[in-house]
């Protein structure tokens, strides 16, 4: 499994040289960057990496504290900052001196960044040197085997996805450009076209019937390791590349083909994980979903990232809980879904005490130690996080904001009993479920339930009563009820834009903004070392 290559061969074959890359692409992929993962001959030309198997690796990994793979993901910096931070579910408050952090939060919430933004930077840095080092992979030079390159392929699908879902235009150089002339720049449509070309060679290749150790993408059906890029997760990142195809180049993308997709990831055999006394492993919780040691028989997680998803926990609780205490979601995302109450809804979650104190879904009211005690904040108030309206990003006590934790807490330091910490679900059929009925509404056809009936059978899963019907614009809300919070790929950001909401809604301590927010600024390191890159309009 990855978690072994991870820890083991990829420390040992590239750990110094991506902490060398990554100090080495400041600016829009320079010079200097090919030399510390490939090698070239006595006359200087690319000669392919240093080691295929390495370089995957990292690929994946995210190494060092600033590594650029995409497990890099489960980061709350970065792409899931400039995904969810700068949509209308997840705020961080700054609570006195806590949180500040030069306003870096609250720019991106209030929509008042610019090119300087630090997450604006990192993001444009780290997906872009991953284009390149995935292009340096795929390169027979590099000699990679069939699987390699599959899953190369998808890597850097979604790194290109990714640029252009922030920035509208891709920065692209060969593996045999002359590092002194600037990388051209990709369109919209030629970004489009790159990633999709990626994805369908990957999906063909590794739809071949042989499963072996160097089979092009593993088969999902076998139950092999989540962490790493199997048919499914090529298969979901090419539905949500099409059907976010509009907002990337004004050409709708092909709904068939999302629901095609979505249908292919179903016959792997994923499905919406069962709960209580119907579900074959006896679950008993909603939340049992992102516990995947304690849930053996999970039918759900489609690819999750090898590591640590404690992130996701301690950033919003409080330090008398173990946590960083900033993030919260908004009040308006919890009172979307009506409810208190778990019996009506269990995506909610419960009150009061779990494992460790900490409860999963919307963690709300009077917070309790382990041992029931009730806990106060570091001024002796009650720790109560109440259903209030979030009024200001810049002055707040300790206890403002409800939680949103979706990661069962099974002991102490957030780990499970004998199995270390929760891996990060990032992709789940719920989410590919929720695709090809928005596909569905948006004109697209071939799906076995109607749109409807997909999102009641998500809805009755947590106990909620069905719609009796469903249009295209009720689905904002439903996304926002089944996902927060997840950092799934393109994140709250992408629906909003996807419904016309990103720019003109208003939601808490947020006003209309400019339309030109809709994508963010090319930072100015990277407009003053490559002459091909035009600012985004507004900037």
């Amino acid at each position: 499994m990855r978690k072994e290559i991870f820890k083991n061969r990829f420390v040992q074959y590239l750990g110094a040289a991506t902490a060398l890359l990554l100090g080495q692409a400041c600016t829009d992929l320079d010079p200097n960057f090919n030399d510390s993962v490939s090698i070239e001959t006595s006359s200087g030309e690319f000669a392919g990496v240093a080691s295929a198997s390495a370089t995957l690796d990292a690929l994946y990994s995210s190494g060092a504290s600033n590594g650029l793979g995409m497990f890099n993901e489960q980061s709350q910096t970065d792409v899931y900052a400039l995904s969810e931070v700068a949509a209308d579910n997840i705020a961080v408050l700054t609570r006195g001196a806590d949180w500040s952090d030069n306003g870096v939060w609250r720019v991106l919430h209030a929509h008042t960044w610019d090119p300087n933004h630090l997450y604006v930077l990192q993001s444009w840095n780290k997906r872009n040197a991953a284009i390149l080092l995935a292009t340096q992979l795929l390169d027979s030079r590099s000699g990679p085997n069939a699987s390699q390159t599959a899953q190369a392929q998808v890597i850097r699908a979604y790194n290109v996805f990714t640029v252009l879902d922030f920035f509208g235009q891709v920065p692209f150089r060969g593996v045999d450009d002359d590092s002194s002339v600037a990388p051209t720049v990709l369109t919209a449509s030629e970004a489009f076209a790159l990633a999709k070309s990626d994805l369908d060679a990957a999906i063909s290749s590794g739809a071949l019937s042989a499963h072996g150790p160097d089979a092009p993408l593993r088969d999902d059906s076998s139950g092999a390791a989540l962490t790493d890029i199997g048919q499914a997760a090529a298969l979901f990142i090419r539905a949500r590349l099409n059907l976010n195809a509009e907002i990337m180049t004004g050409t709708a993308g092909d709904m068939n083909q999302v629901i095609a997709d979505v249908n292919a990831i179903e016959d792997l055999g994923f499905q919406l994980d069962g709960i209580g006394a119907e579900d074959p492993d006896g679950d008993e919780s909603y939340f049992d979903i992102w516990d995947l040691a304690g849930n053996a028989t999970n039918q759900e997680v489609i690819m999750m990232f090898d590591g640590d998803a404690r992130t996701r926990l301690y950033n919003q609780t409080h330090p008398n809980q173990g946590g960083w205490n900033g993030f919260v979601t908004l009040t308006e995302s919890f009172r979307l879904h009506g409810t208190n109450d778990p019996a009506v809804d269990a995506r909610v979650g419960i009150s009061g005490e779990n494992t460790t104190g900490v409860t999963t879904g919307y963690v709300r009211g009077q917070q309790i130690a382990p041992d029931g005690t009730p806990l106060t904040d570091r001024q002796s108030n009650p720790l109560v996080y109440e259903d209030e309206l979030l009024t200001s990003l810049e002055v707040n006590n300790e206890r403002n904001g409800i939680r949103i934790i979706k990661y069962p807490v099974r002991n102490a330091d957030g780990g499970l009993p004998g199995d270390g910490f929760r891996d990060y679900v990032w992709a789940r059929f719920t989410d590919a479920a929720l695709m090809r009925a928005e596909a569905g509404l948006r004109g697209g056809t071939g799906a076995p339930l109607t749109p409807l009936q997909e999102v009641n059978a998500i809805r009755a899963r947590a106990n909620v009563a069905p719609l009796g019907s469903l249009s295209l614009d009720d689905m904002p809300d439903i996304l926002s009820r089944e996902l927060n919070g997840e950092g799934v790929m393109g994140g709250r950001r992408d629906v909003l834009r996807r419904f016309g909401l990103y720019t003109t809604q208003t939601w808490e301590m947020k006003t209309v903004t400019e339309g030109f927010r809709d994508l963010y600024p090319i930072p100015g390191s990277a407009i003053a070392t490559n002459p091909n890159l035009v600012q985004n309009d507004g900037y």
